[in-house]
């Protein structure tokens, strides 16, 4: 090696010394002085690139990375690729795979990894796109016909989605792909209760495993429970809106709360929500083996799930019984199929007298309600902003929006001279996937100069978009349940089909909760005959919204009454007062007897 090496080796070492220790510019300068002298070296770009995005300079690492001499180290590129990934450069990372893809457009790698990267971004029409090109070169493979088939759900396609997924399972039906399956069977418009629990209880008896035996704490005289709380989702979602409110108004002297988070959420976004909880606990990143023995050692009275089947649960590990009484809650719609599971915790409108027969859990219902609806603090003026004609809404994922509910809303709009529609979405962020959706109604003979379609706003501002809407339309058989609460918070009625599912009851449920049963249909005709007899009286619905937000509050606000119900609940579990179903659990030494 020459002098020269030397000197360059030296100062290469310099400038990783100067990055270890967090000077990022200086470090930056110095690499770029290397790369003039070898601008063909892959290595040397993956360090630059490395420290731009370490500092926060997406862009500049992009340029860096997306260099002839890197897309030809495969080896250098595809670690570039989840150093993007690793510094949530989701949107550098998509356009360094384009890249890519240019450049050889037989690397099913790189198509693969785009199509699931745009899907990740909330881009589902892309994710098609090149989800499909990447089973063109693999035919067979599974990842792109499962990315394809839930890009279709996504937005709107409901249909061909699911029969593709259903294609996919034909022949790949492992507990991967079984447990998304178990997630999109619910925007299936042809869904009934028996075929739902009929998958989701063959899922569990082969996939999931039998219950251990454990001994429950032995709790001294005036100990309090010790409950826990488990959730991927403490920072978004339905957990934070309805949780919240639970736990500031539960007895603390009785009453412990360990919130275990189960995906790393976010501190500062969660903030409001984890200050309520007694402890904290991430267990996020555990294998099954090391969080059953965390939650163990929590030593919990009562374990609460509250993510069942929904995406990134650990229904694997409670299965096995990680507390000596486990109810399930909240974020999931069904049973589990988990005997480990105790209780289902559902209430009279939702859990209609039978519906408990599709259940392994006992169904518990709360006589107020399955919750209480947390309002945000800083509560934004309900009255409506602008005149004119009566405007339609609906803030629900695309998923819902099947054939069946734009066919609905379609109609609805036609029998209802210059209305319009505005949805708000995740996926209507996407341009192609906001000419789709238009398609689909222009299909039907909706003028695009009746539809606002709009990506997602900050919670705020999709509350305040309210004050622009008079009626929210609810979808079918998947209806809403933080859309529906949030739409009536500020004033807008709310139009449902009382469904046949779990899923089709939720916004009906809390209408009858507000004797606003004007709203509610049994069948697609019905509910586009409720909404036009909603919409014929645009002042008097106007002049309501007030009254209807007082109505919110004292009907799905009571956090008083639903903290003392949920209490008595959890006791009389675990002092064995309720009984469960048949299972292989006793109380005192709980678990498979066998």
């Amino acid at each position: 090696m020459g002098a020269a090496d030397d000197g360059f080796v030296r100062r290469l070492r310099e400038a990783v010394s100067l990055a270890d220790r967090g000077e990022l510019p200086a470090a930056i300068e110095r690499l770029r002085a290397l790369l003039r002298e070898q601008p063909r070296a892959a290595s040397l770009r993956q360090l630059l690139a490395r420290c731009h995005l370490r500092a926060g300079e997406r862009d500049a690492a992009l340029a860096i990375a997306a260099h002839p001499s890197v897309l030809a180290d495969r080896a250098t590129l595809y670690a570039m690729v989840a150093d993007f990934a690793d510094a949530g450069a989701g949107r550098e990372r998509v356009a360094l795979l384009e890249a890519v893809v240019r450049h050889d457009p037989s690397d099913y790698e790189a198509a693969l990894a785009l199509a699931a990267s745009l899907h990740a971004l909330g881009c589902p029409s892309a994710a098609l796109r090149w989800s499909t090109h990447a089973s063109s070169l693999r035919p067979r493979a599974p990842l792109p016909r499962a990315i394809a088939a839930t890009a279709l759900v996504d937005r709107g396609d409901v249909e061909a989605g699911l029969a593709a997924y259903r294609d996919l399972l034909a022949t790949h039906a492992d507990a991967e792909h079984a447990a998304r399956h178990l997630v999109l069977m619910h925007y299936d418009p042809a869904l009934d209760a028996p075929a739902m629990s009929a998958a989701i209880n063959a899922f569990a008896r082969r996939f999931l495993p039998r219950p251990d035996r454990i001994e429950a704490r032995a709790r001294l005289p005036g100990q309090r429970l010790r409950i826990g709380w488990v959730s991927p989702r403490f920072g978004d979602g339905p957990v934070p809106t309805f949780l919240g409110g639970l736990l500031r108004a539960f007895d603390r002297e009785r009453h412990e709360h360990v919130l275990v988070d189960l995906a790393a959420t976010d501190r500062r976004l969660a903030h409001s929500l984890l200050r309520e909880g007694d402890a904290y606990v991430d267990a996020s990143g555990l294998g099954d083996e090391a969080l059953l023995v965390r939650l163990r050692a929590l030593e919990l009275d009562v374990l609460v799930d509250l993510a069942g089947h929904s995406t990134a649960n650990r229904l694997a590990v409670i299965a096995r019984r990680a507390a000596p009484v486990q109810l399930t809650w909240l974020d999931w719609f069904d049973t589990t199929g988990v005997a480990a599971i105790d209780a289902f915790v559902g209430d009279p409108w939702i859990m209609p007298p039978g519906s408990d027969a599709h259940f392994s859990e006992t169904v518990a219902n709360l006589p107020s309600g399955r919750f209480c609806y947390t309002p945000p603090h800083d509560a934004i003026e309900v009255s409506r902003v602008g005149d004119g004609a009566v405007v339609f809404a609906s803030f629900n994922r695309l998923a819902k929006l099947n054939d069946g509910v734009l066919d609905a809303w379609a109609a609805i709009l036609l029998c209802c001279p210059d209305s319009r529609l505005v949805l708000r979405a995740r996926h209507l962020g996407e341009a192609d996937t906001r000419a789709h959706v238009a398609a689909r109604l222009g299909a039907r003979g909706v003028d695009a100069s009746r539809l606002e379609l709009g990506g997602p706003l900050p919670y705020r501002d999709l509350l305040d978009a309210y004050r622009r809407v008079d009626i929210a339309l609810d979808p079918f058989p998947f209806s809403g349940c933080t859309t529906s609460c949030d739409a009536l918070w500020m004033g807008c009625a709310v139009v449902a089909i009382e469904g046949n599912t779990y899923v089709g009851r939720q916004s009906a449920s809390l209408l009858r909760r507000l004797g606003a049963i004007e709203w509610i249909a049994s069948d697609a005709a019905g509910y586009v005959e409720c909404a036009r007899r909603a919409a014929a009286d645009v002042p008097a619905l106007r002049g309501a919204r007030a009254a209807l937000r007082r109505r919110v509050l004292e009907c799905l606000c009571d956090a008083r009454t639903h903290a003392d119900e949920f209490a008595r609940l959890v006791h009389a579990l675990a002092q064995g007062s309720i009984v469960t179903r048949p299972s292989p659990v006793t109380r005192g030494s709980i678990g498979d007897p066998t």
